[in-house]
């Protein structure tokens, strides 16, 4: 039932308008004051596979069961606060196809006590979906090019060393050469054995799951288990943890990318200095980590590279004095990926860096 065939309440007198918004290309709902389905335009018939039954019934009837929640409170909070939300559902269409529907929703009038209801603007996501999974599948595979380099760069490089000491002490045949062989060849497993064990957690192939805690929780034992080594070494370590939802996240996989951060900021500080850890409350339903330095900062060319794998500028190929193959920060992209999040980097050259997570609330953390 398109706005240009129903004789509505508030259906305009202009016509202009009303071929306006029936031939729209985006599709239009609009609800009463108690959320009841007053009137659709003809992308939203089709799109949703509308009837005219369907007028005066709850807007609840469009969406699937498992939404209701959600669109409940969005509907509140946009009619009381006259606030814009969104949310997307996914959907299979008559033809069997899925379909990424993008639902915006805003109020009807601008005073609160006279709002006549809410209107929800619909957009199909299913191209931009399409081409996002196909661009980060063509990302996947350009930086497994790297990776494998990067692999094949260090184990040749250790593999190397081993096969010349043990040549060395197979042509001396002596037994203190024998021994200094055994003992490099020791130590060029154990390097192995880390950079295997740090790809594992970048592939995120680690199916060992520990046990779920809340995210101020894992903060706050994190903190206290660093506190102290960090003041030996005159970096002060400050937590500011406001009230935000429960958001349950694995504790071994959340220590592993805080340490990884860690490690990060303190050779940030050489001499000292400040770490920050906040939990916050973020916009569009999303919880808000930032773990922040006032170090030496980050050049401006190296940022976009920090969180590829094998990126370094302190490791002995990089001409630092380090051992260090640089997956430190790849390592917490991918667990933080894994988590459903995503990071973002600011950095000020002798200001300091910081790094902020982003969690989503799901629905189930909202109600």
């Amino acid at each position: 039932m398109s706005l240009t065939k129903l004789d509505h309440p508030f259906e305009k007198e202009n016509d202009f308008y009303r071929q306006l918004l029936a031939n729209s290309a985006i599709a239009i709902l609009a609800t009463d004051r108690q959320f009841n389905i007053v009137c659709w335009n003809s992308p939203a018939e089709k799109f949703l596979n509308l009837s005219p039954d369907l007028i005066g019934k709850s807007v609840y009837t469009i969406v699937p069961d498992a939404r209701h929640k959600l669109l409940e409170k969005l509907l509140n909070r946009t009619f009381h606060k006259g606030e814009t939300s969104h949310f997307e559902i996914c959907e299979t269409t008559p033809e069997g196809e899925e379909q990424n529907l993008m639902f915006i929703l805003s109020p009807i009038g601008e005073d609160p006590e006279s709002r006549l209801g809410v209107s929800i603007w619909i957009v199909d996501e299913t191209r931009r979906t399409r081409l996002a999974e196909r661009l980060s599948a063509a990302e996947k595979m350009a930086s497994l090019g790297t990776l494998a380099g990067g692999v094949a760069h260090h184990f040749n490089n250790i593999l190397g060393g081993v096969a010349t000491f043990v040549d060395f002490a197979l042509t001396r045949g002596d037994v203190a050469s024998m021994k200094r062989a055994l003992r490099m060849t020791s130590e060029a497993a154990i390097r192995a054995s880390k950079i295997t064990q740090s790809l594992l957690s970048f592939a995120k192939e680690d199916v060992a799951r520990a046990d779920l805690a809340d995210l101020t929780e894992i903060v706050l034992t994190f903190s206290h288990l660093v506190e102290r080594p960090l003041e030996e070494h005159s970096i002060h370590m400050k937590v500011d943890l406001q009230p935000v939802p429960v958001i349950a996240l694995e504790t071994n996989r959340m220590h592993q990318a805080l340490g990884n951060l860690l490690s990060n900021a303190e050779e940030a500080l050489p001499n000292g200095g400040e770490i920050c850890i906040s939990v916050r409350p973020g916009k569009a339903n999303e919880v808000i980590l930032t773990f922040a330095d006032n170090g030496i900062g980050i050049p401006p060319e190296n940022l976009p590279l920090i969180f590829e794998p094998f990126f370094t500028t302190k490791g002995i190929h990089a001409g630092g004095e380090q051992v260090n193959p640089g997956l430190g920060l790849s390592v917490v992209h991918g667990i933080v990926l894994e988590m459903g999040a995503r990071i973002d980097v600011e950095s000020t050259p002798g200001e300091g860096t910081r790094f902020q997570i982003h969690f989503p609330i799901s629905p189930s953390d909202q109600s």
